[in-house]
């Protein structure tokens, strides 16, 4: 049974700081009605910054729920720049991130936002301290293999212009956190009215683990998302046959409609709680034996939300081509 969200928060105004503690199932409700009994407090300034820590809370929105946070923020309209600092646990990091991407383009250039591991860092960034600076984004290097048909990078999957995105779904095919949830609301209803035909003709039931389906891209740049399902971690089995099939299965319905690139997720290394070494070996070694079958496929990219989650695929891949790299 689910634990309903209970929260607090704390007003310093002498950092002036907003400090949040949420606990159990989150919701967009509910933490809208946190926020808002966090600004009607005599004590709260606008353009407070913000700490909030989820560590010991759970959740998977679908994008109704993050475009109605999304809303609500827009709505606040800070007077000046604020900084909203996020603390989670490492396990929700990539899937928060996809969340908080979203939101972050909606609400504008006042309110920053960030996610962090461990609150002490969450607050040196609030206050401008020790702020990690990167290059710009092109700088990163992109990763080849298997003659440059597979290109290993970080970035917004959503964005990519490719033929196919593939979506890390969940068996509803209705939309989800992470990936799913970006694809659905950055491609609109034309991606749920492909998926809800799919699961009234095709699986009423829900799609299974390891299978693979085609839709409309809806708005997104590529032309098309592929939805598969990763399996559940300690739940379904044989997990490794399960996931090295939903990348097979993805290239061959790619092949079938002659989608000459393909852009992976790292799938079930989220919330679905699949080891990132582990998943890095079975991925790069079902993509080595999916694209040996065709030519029709000619590139493939594994876009990663971070460069550490790049890094755990860079060490455990099986690829057996010599990597190289570009700038």
């Amino acid at each position: 049974m689910a634990t309903v969200m209970e929260s607090s928060y704390q007003i310093d105004a002498r950092e002036h700081l907003v400090r949040f503690k949420v606990w159990g199932e989150l919701t967009a409700e509910s933490l809208i009605e946190l926020l808002n009994r966090a600004v009607s407090d005599p004590r709260y300034v606008p353009g407070m910054n913000a700490i909030a820590d989820y560590r010991e809370a759970h959740g998977s929105w679908d994008y109704s729920e993050i475009q109605r946070f999304r809303d609500y923020l827009v709505h606040l309209s800070p007077p000046c720049e604020v900084r909203w600092a996020a603390v989670m646990k490492p396990g929700n990091l990539a899937a928060a991130g996809h969340v908080l991407i979203l939101i972050s383009e909606a609400v504008g250039a006042n309110i920053k936002m960030r996610i962090f591991e461990e609150p002490a860092a969450a607050l040196r960034w609030v206050h401008g301290e020790s702020e990690r600076r990167y290059p710009p984004r092109q700088q990163f290097p992109r990763h080849e293999f298997l003659s440059g048909r597979v290109e290993v990078r970080t970035g917004d999957i959503t964005g990519l212009p490719v033929d196919a995105v593939v979506n890390a779904a969940n068996p509803s095919l209705l939309g989800g956190g992470g990936v799913d949830g970006a694809i659905h609301l950055k491609g609109g209803e034309q991606i749920l009215r492909a998926c809800q035909a799919i699961r009234e003709t095709q699986y009423p039931g829900g799609l299974p683990a390891g299978e693979a389906v085609l839709t409309t891209a809806g708005k997104l740049p590529a032309r098309f998302v592929i939805h598969t399902v990763g399996p559940v971690w300690g739940r379904d089995e044989p997990a490794e046959e399960l996931l090295a099939s939903c990348y097979k299965k993805s290239i061959a319905i790619a092949a079938e409609h002659s989608l000459g690139s393909l852009a992976f997720p790292a799938i079930s290394t989220g919330a679905y709680g699949y080891p990132k070494n582990q998943a890095a070996a079975v991925a790069s070694s079902a993509i080595s034996e999916a694209l040996s079958q065709t030519h029709a496929v000619e590139r493939v990219s594994l876009v990663f939300y971070s460069e550490a989650d790049l890094d755990v695929f860079l060490d455990n891949q099986q690829f057996q081509a010599t990597r190289f790299s570009r700038y």
